[in-house]
């Protein structure tokens, strides 16, 4: 046998006690020693070694019944032989063994143990078997120690001088003395404590030692305790035989000995209040109901599991407790019966009852419902709710003509009795071939019908293929193929992909829901709400969709009068007609149309009959309990759910349950903003809605209210999950909470007593002297943290992490050249560096210093981010500074919004992944730093990003193995160090660098030289390449040159194309938003620039260098006759850059709510609220458009443009201050409002401004204002009464900054320069729902386009065009340093107060008021809007309001 290396350990840091190693044998060869001492004869520790080094050691030989020294000695030199034979040198102190010595008995077990661990490999070892299943005896003591037994005995030792007392081993006379008292399993030296379940130490006192704990108050309560238990243990259980045997047969995992001993077991399970605490709960908060029938015990044996559930206060969590089962015997009327039963036995009051969810089948479950409305008529039946996509599907799938469906059946008996299983067939069933029944797809689940269609139609033409290919006279074959030729069965499919999205993606997040299931609960009731609405409108006419919604008359439905017409019925795109008319089957359109429209009836009329609730309450329900959008909710919209519901039972009650929503409104609508946006985002629902129950009153209606939502069950609904939540807590001790002990008054000895519960710590032992850890103890985890190593810096807009930092270098080399490093004396007088210290977190709550985290963030899906140090001295207790990846924002969270890096599967959010490109950066910048730190490379990838992507993603969902979590730990989370020169307090990450595309190259490049080659390999074109790196994943057309664009490069041209630098040029080139080189544009009108790179590849070499010599050069956009080469203009290069611009955020909205045009006679004039309104722009342009001005009211700060507005408009517009100011109260009072408009404050938006805080700090969060007050002046749907809003902000935005922008105001936006209407640049985006806003922006006669026309006499224009006038006084200069744009007396001079004016489209001296000088005068044009261009966009209006 070859010899094995192994690793020989050092045990001398192994801190195990004599009774672990003894528990550790035990558990290991299974054994029953009840000390170290008998373990002498050596056969443990040979078979042992033979675990570890299998045949080192012949076990035949090994004698484990050794009775004498000799025996002893044999299996020893067995084990010294095996010793020898590899290798290990450690000495076997036989004699000491033998003999029974403990520190020599300790010593070898403590080697053995730490010996196993290291080299142990084989699993699969079973130490009986291994043995011949002899038992190991025990040694039998030697003479010495049999002299030593006797002493003890006699409980004395001769020293020389006397005989004194030493022991007092166990003796059976001490039951008889104590009837707690029994002997210990850790031998003679202790004694068991029944009553505390404790093992005392009595080897020292004996009878004193007894006794003094026979007087504690801690065994004084446990004994009196005991004795209750006892007299309950033969108490009769309240719940019936089929509970006992159920929860027996789910939670047991041992043999039932005994029916006491079963009975026991359910009485712990069930606790020990069990049921007089459900009924005390149930009495006074209103409870759901849980009901699973046919759960199986036995093989015929099935059972009705009844369970309760509610919304603890206390707790903070929605409860569920078992109540009770009941035999599955008899017809269903048995069995609805038997639930109503279930519930009077107990006393549970059928006032509180609110909600019930069955599991069961449809009849059963309704019946069930039918007989619990007996009791309170104003349940609410869940079960639908959580099944209704399954159902809905199947009703509508069975009213298409079986083509479709027969063509899935026959793919799949193909493919059931083929031999030889194709590849595209195996991807499409897997290894299911099983599923022979007819109707297979139709009872299965809509996820998988909808995953076989679309797989269905993505292998569509392989299937063709591989069809054709089989045997020709096979009938089946041959009917295949011939269905799929059929046009109309394949635009079936193609339908069926499109319509059941709705379904598919509701279903999809009713399964994939984890963690905080009541967030999860609200966009379910919210997706709930609007799949109705969804479906109503691909069919029904506007009105009649409505009418359905507040009726749910399924007559209305089958109405055709209320059918759209044919062309207007959604087929799920014009992808699908279009195929059919190409494909010249006309007849077959109109006859899919037909069944359409059977499929949208059946299908809506389904889901409209399984939801709980009708749509609008549904909302309701999830806008009331979301604290972000209670503004949404009115009080008459709260007072029908209350009657709906049953808590408001006469008019009173429901003034009283409005009245009191109202205070809540108003109450959290008083907090703070930072409060609001810091705090709401990341703190649970239940505990927000727990602050707001506790400070209600127990009377209060709307606190009741609460309550009854808050009871409705949720997902996960699984059966077995909501078993184990309802019986997950043993109380084995059955003890009730004011019986609970506390620490004061448990026995507080040295050594006196020793736990032999399961819960005892294990010590790990490390190698060669690593730091051992304790697991199970408390604050190990934070013991696994070692001192700060290395640290891995990001480096935010690089693609790439840096390599490890040694941080006591570099703070050492660092110091040296900071100029703000100043000194300050430590306690101990030391001088250290002083900077911007980051102080550690110390509240024991986790998420340390660089720990990668994932967060949730309101409206987002959980994103990955990485915990920062604290700005401050002091974080708040719980508060996290978190950095995330993607875009390098910060934000202040609670620990409870964060979880760990390595929940992985559960946090990866797939939709936003294939969306926000944001995210999918985020994901590669956290995974690329966790490999970093776990060593792991994905050099495999070779250059190709994708792949690497693809290779870390499978990396993350394997569990980051070899390593796992551990391996990306933050080097330097360690707890803070008492040593002032801690270098994680003085580190400080360097700078990020925003603008990856300018003096760096990409993380991933591509040789743009290759872009020629490209060009002309055989079918491709200029198109087909990015324009900007060469790639060939084009995502895009580029907008204004012939050409593409790759994903990341167009995220750059987004955010570039629209940015200036000082001199008043585009800050990268025009082609490819990058270059370090540029050539400028010599047209005095013009500001774009072109690098070398772009003119030297697309257009030809040396064309940079030959244009340099050109002066004025006029660029390929002044003049696109002379582009040449690669590089071509794109004739409708200013509609495409439009198109770009508006379909660039990667989310889809519904279309904005149409309102029909207001006859003349019945317009009325017009009211507006105007936020951040600066010189009543929007005022000007309603006066000049002709509207009647009702009422115009203005929220504004600045003081010079309120007195330009109050002077210029005669005191007609009302000022009211601060946005921030602006309550829900006073909208009631100054309302109704037509028309909303605003555009909050850019500074902080604009990637111009260098410390630019972001949409969610700064002025930028002034956005959430104007989204709070667009949220309470909506209309309900009920109200046909027209609204429309209006709001701007720059162009130059991060991408990350719209896309937020977008997603709350669920829409794109639409860019508008106003140099087509104006003679200066002024791009802007422009969000809102007014009519015709899309449509192309043209001049009128009044408009000023040149800068000649706006000029006073005597001065000329240089320009015919010039740049974005801003509130600076240079950006009047066409450049940093370029000339000024008017001549006057042969000289450079500014423009003048009254010209800005007329370039914006104001009057002459508009805003010549307040005595202002120049500068203000800029300064508050520079703020406003493009007249021209508000005009366009609000011209459309006059069809609805009335006008002079």
């Amino acid at each position: 046998m070859a010899s094995t290396v192994v690793v020989t350990p050092d045990s001398s840091k192994d801190k195990s006690s004599r009774f672990y190693l003894v528990t550790w044998i035990n558990n290991l060869l299974k054994t029953n020693f009840k000390d170290v001492r008998q373990m002498g004869s050596g056969a443990c520790h040979c078979q042992i070694m033979d675990w570890v080094i299998p045949g080192s050691v012949d076990m035949t030989k090994v004698k484990f019944d050794a009775q004498g020294e000799d025996d002893y000695k044999h299996n020893f030199s067995l084990l010294q032989e095996a010793f020898s034979k590899n290798g290990i040198t450690r000495t076997i102190p036989v004699e000491e063994l033998i003999k029974g010595d403990l520190k020599s008995s300790i010593q070898i077990l403590k080697w053995f143990k730490v010996f196993y661990t290291v080299n142990q490999k084989s699993e699969e070892y079973d130490p009986v078997k291994a043995r011949d299943s002899h038992d190991i005896s025990p040694i039998v003591a030697s003479p010495l120690s049999q002299k030593w037994k006797s002493k003890l005995e006699s409980g004395v030792e001769e020293n020389g001088t006397g005989m004194t007392k030493l022991a007092y081993p166990y003796t059976e006379k001490w039951k008889d003395m104590f009837d707690w008292a029994d002997q210990s399993t850790l031998g003679e030296d202790y004694t068991y404590c029944r009553s505390c379940d404790w093992h005392l130490s009595t080897f020292s006192k004996g009878l004193q030692e007894l006794r003094r704990h026979g007087e504690t108050k801690k065994h004084k309560r446990r004994a009196k305790m005991n004795k209750i238990q006892q007299s309950r243990r033969f108490e009769p259980l309240p719940c019936s035989d089929a509970a006992i045997r159920f929860i027996h047969k789910h939670f047991n995992v041992g043999s039932a000995k005994g029916e006491k001993v079963s009975r026991h077991f359910v009485r712990s399970k069930l606790g020990s209040q069990y049921p007089k605490d459900i009924t005390s709960v149930c009495q006074h908060t209103p409870y759901c109901v849980y009901i699973y029938g046919g759960v199986a015990l036995e093989k015929d044996d099935t059972v009705f599991v009844v369970l309760v559930g509610f919304f603890d206060v206390e707790a903070s969590r929605h409860c569920i407790r078992f109540l009770d089962a009941f035999q599955s015997v008899g017809g269903e009327g048995d069995q609805t019966g038997a639930v109503t039963e279930t519930l009077k036995k107990f006393g549970l009051p059928a006032d509180n009852l609110v909600a019930v969810y069955s599991d069961g089948n449809g009849v059963a479950s309704e019946q069930i419902c039918s007989q619990l409305r007996e009791l309170n008529p104003n349940i609410v039946a869940l079960g639908g709710l959580y099944t209704i996509a399954d159902a809905a599907c199947q009703a509508g799938v069975k009213e298409f003509s079986n083509q479709a469906q027969e063509l899935m059946v026959d793919i799949h008996a193909h493919y059931s009795s083929c031999s030889t299983k194709n590849d595209n067939l195996k991807a499409l069933f897997g290894s299911d071939a099983s599923l022979d029944s007819p109707s297979f797809h139709l009872n299965t689940s809509c996820l998988k019908f909808f995953q076989l269609v679309t797989k269905i139609l993505e292998i569509w033409t392989d299937l063709m293929l591989y069809f054709k290919s089989c045997d020709n006279d096979d009938d089946k074959v041959k009917s295949i193929c011939s269905q799929l030729q059929d046009p109309k069965v394949r635009a079936t499919f193609m339908f069926l992909e499109q319509a059941l999205k709705p379904l598919h993606c509701f279903q999809r997040h009713l399964q994939t829901c984890e963690g905080a299931a009541r967030a999860d609960m609200l966009l379910i009731l919210e997706e709930a709400s609007s799949v109705l609405g969804s479906y109503t409108s691909y069919f029904l006419h506007p009105q009649a969709a409505v009418r359905f919604l507040k009726e749910r008359d399924v007559q209305i439905l089958k109405n055709k009068k209320f059918h759209l017409s044919s062309p207007e019925l959604s087929l799920g795109g014009k992808a699908v007609e279009d195929f059919l008319n190409e494909s010249e089957a006309t007849e077959a359109l109109q006859q899919l149309k037909e069944e359409v429209l059977s499929f949208y009836i059946a299908l809506t009329g389904c889901i409209a009959e399984e939801l709980p609730l009708s749509e609008g309450m549904l909302r309701s329900v999830a806008q009331l309990l979301n604290p972000q959008s209670r503004l949404k909710v009115t009080g008459k919209a709260v007072g029908d759910l209350g009657t709906k519901l049953g808590i408001c039972s006469s008019p009173e009650e429901v003034n009283q349950l409005s009245s009191e929503f109202l205070e809540y409104q108003l109450a959290e609508e008083g907090e703070s903003e930072e409060g609001e946006k810091e705090n709401s985002a990341v703190v649970s629902l239940q505990k927000h809605w727990t602050s707001v129950l506790k400070d209600a009153k127990p009377t209060s209606v709307f606190r009741k209210l609460v309550l009854t939502l808050l009871s409705f069950p949720c997902p996960p609904l699984e059966a077995q999950q909501v078993f184990t939540e309802a019986l997950e807590k043993e109380d084995a001790a059955l003890f009730s909470e004011s019986e609970t002990l506390t620490e004061s008054e448990c026995d507080i000895t040295s050594d006196s007593a020793v736990s032999d519960s399961k819960d005892s710590p294990v010590y790990i032992e490390g190698l060669n002297g690593l730091n051992g850890t304790v697991r199970g103890g408390f604050g190990w985890e934070s013991s696994l943290r070692q001192k700060p190593q290395a640290r891995t810096v990001f480096q935010a807009g690089a693609s790439n992490w840096s390599k490890p930092i040694d941080l006591e270098k570099d703070r050492k080399k660092g110091l040296e050249s900071q100029d703000e490093v100043a000194e300050e004396s430590s306690p101990s007088s030391k001088p250290t560096p002083r900077g911007r210290r980051k102080h550690a977190y110390q509240d024991g709550k986790g998420f340390l210093s660089g720990e990668l985290v994932w967060g949730k963030v309101k409206g987002f899906s959980w994103w990955p981010g990485m915990v920062m140090p604290w700005k401050t001295k002091s974080a708040p207790p719980g508060m996290r500074r978190v950095e995330w990846f993607g875009d390098g924002m910060f934000s202040e969270i609670y620990t409870e919004g964060l979880l760990p890096f390595s929940a992985f599967t559960k946090c990866f959010c797939k939709n936003s992944f294939a969306s926000l490109p944001v995210y999918k950066e985020a994901i590669f910048q956290i995974i690329e730093l966790a490999g970093e730190r776990c060593a792991k490379s994905f050099a495999e990838a070779d250059g190709d990003k994708q792949k690497e992507l693809k290779l870390m993603l499978d990396w993350a969902f394997e569990g980051f193995l070899p390593t796992g979590p551990e391996g990306f730990l933050p080097p330097d989370s360690a707890p803070p160090q008492d040593s002032s020169d801690s270098a994680v307090s003085d580190y400080q990450p360097p700078a990020k660098r925003k603008y990856v595309f300018k003096n760096k190259a990409p993380a991933i490049t591509y040789n743009r030289e290759s872009i020629t080659e490209k060009v002309k390999e055989k079918g491709k074109t200029i198109e087909d390449v990015c324009l900007s790196c060469g790639s060939s994943e084009i995502e895009v057309q580029h907008p204004l040159f012939k050409g593409g664009l790759c994903l990341k490069c167009k995220e750059n041209f987004i955010e570039t194309l629209y940015r200036y630098d000082e001199d008043g040029y585009q800050s990268y080139c025009t082609v490819c938003c990058a270059g370090l080189e540029v050539i400028l544009c010599g047209n005095a009108s013009c500001c774009r620039c072109f690098c070398k790179d772009c003119l030297d590849i697309l257009v030809g070499p040396g064309t940079f260098d030959k244009l340099k010599d050109v002066d004025p050069w006029s660029c390929f956009m002044c003049k696109p006759s002379q582009c040449d080469g690669n590089l071509k203009l794109r004739p409708d290069w200013s509609v495409k850059v439009q198109d770009f611009f508006v379909n660039n955020s990667a989310m889809e909205f519904e279309p904005h709510r149409v309102y029909p045009s207001i006859p003349a006679d019945q317009r009325r004039p017009i009211r507006v609220l105007s936020l951040f309104d600066g010189i009543a722009t929007g005022y000007l342009v309603l006066k000049d458009l002709g509207f009647k001005i009702e009422r115009y009211i203005a929220s504004e700060i600045c003081e010079d443009s309120i007195a330009v507005g109050m002077i210029k408009h005669e005191g007609k517009i009302e000022y009211v201050n601060d946005v921030r100011t602006i309550t829900r109260k006073h909208l009631a009072e100054w309302g109704p409002f037509d028309l909303l408009i605003g555009g909050s404050p850019c500074n902080d938006l604009s990637m111009v401004n260098p410390l630019r805080k972001g949409l969610f700090e700064g002025t930028g969060r002034l956005f959430f204002e104007f989204y709070r007050i667009l949220t309470m002046l909506k209309p309900k749907e009920e109200d046909d009464r027209p609204f429309f809003w209006l709001f701007e902000n720059v162009v130059f935005m991060s991408a990350h900054d719209k896309s937020d922008i977008c997603r709350f105001l669920e829409c794109n936006p639409i860019l508008i320069d106003a140099v087509k209407v104006s003679p200066a640049h002024r791009a802007r985006y422009f969000w809102g729902n007014l009519p015709g806003m899309n449509r192309p922006l043209s001049t009128s006669l009044d408009d000023k386009v040149a800068l000649q026309d706006c000029l006073e006499i005597g001065r000329t224009a240089k320009f015919d065009k010039v740049r974005t006038i801003t509130t600076k006084s240079n950006s009047i200069r066409q450049g940093k340093m370029g000339p000024l744009p008017v001549n006057m007396n042969g000289k450079e001079d500014y423009l003048w107060c009254t010209e800005m004016e007329q370039i914006f489209g104001f009057p002459k001296h508009y805003t010549d008021v307040n005595n202002m000088g120049r500068m203000q005068r800029q300064k508050v044009l520079g703020r406003s809007w493009s007249v021209p261009v508000i005009r366009h966009l609000f011209a459309p209006l006059k069809d609805y309001y009335e006008c002079e």
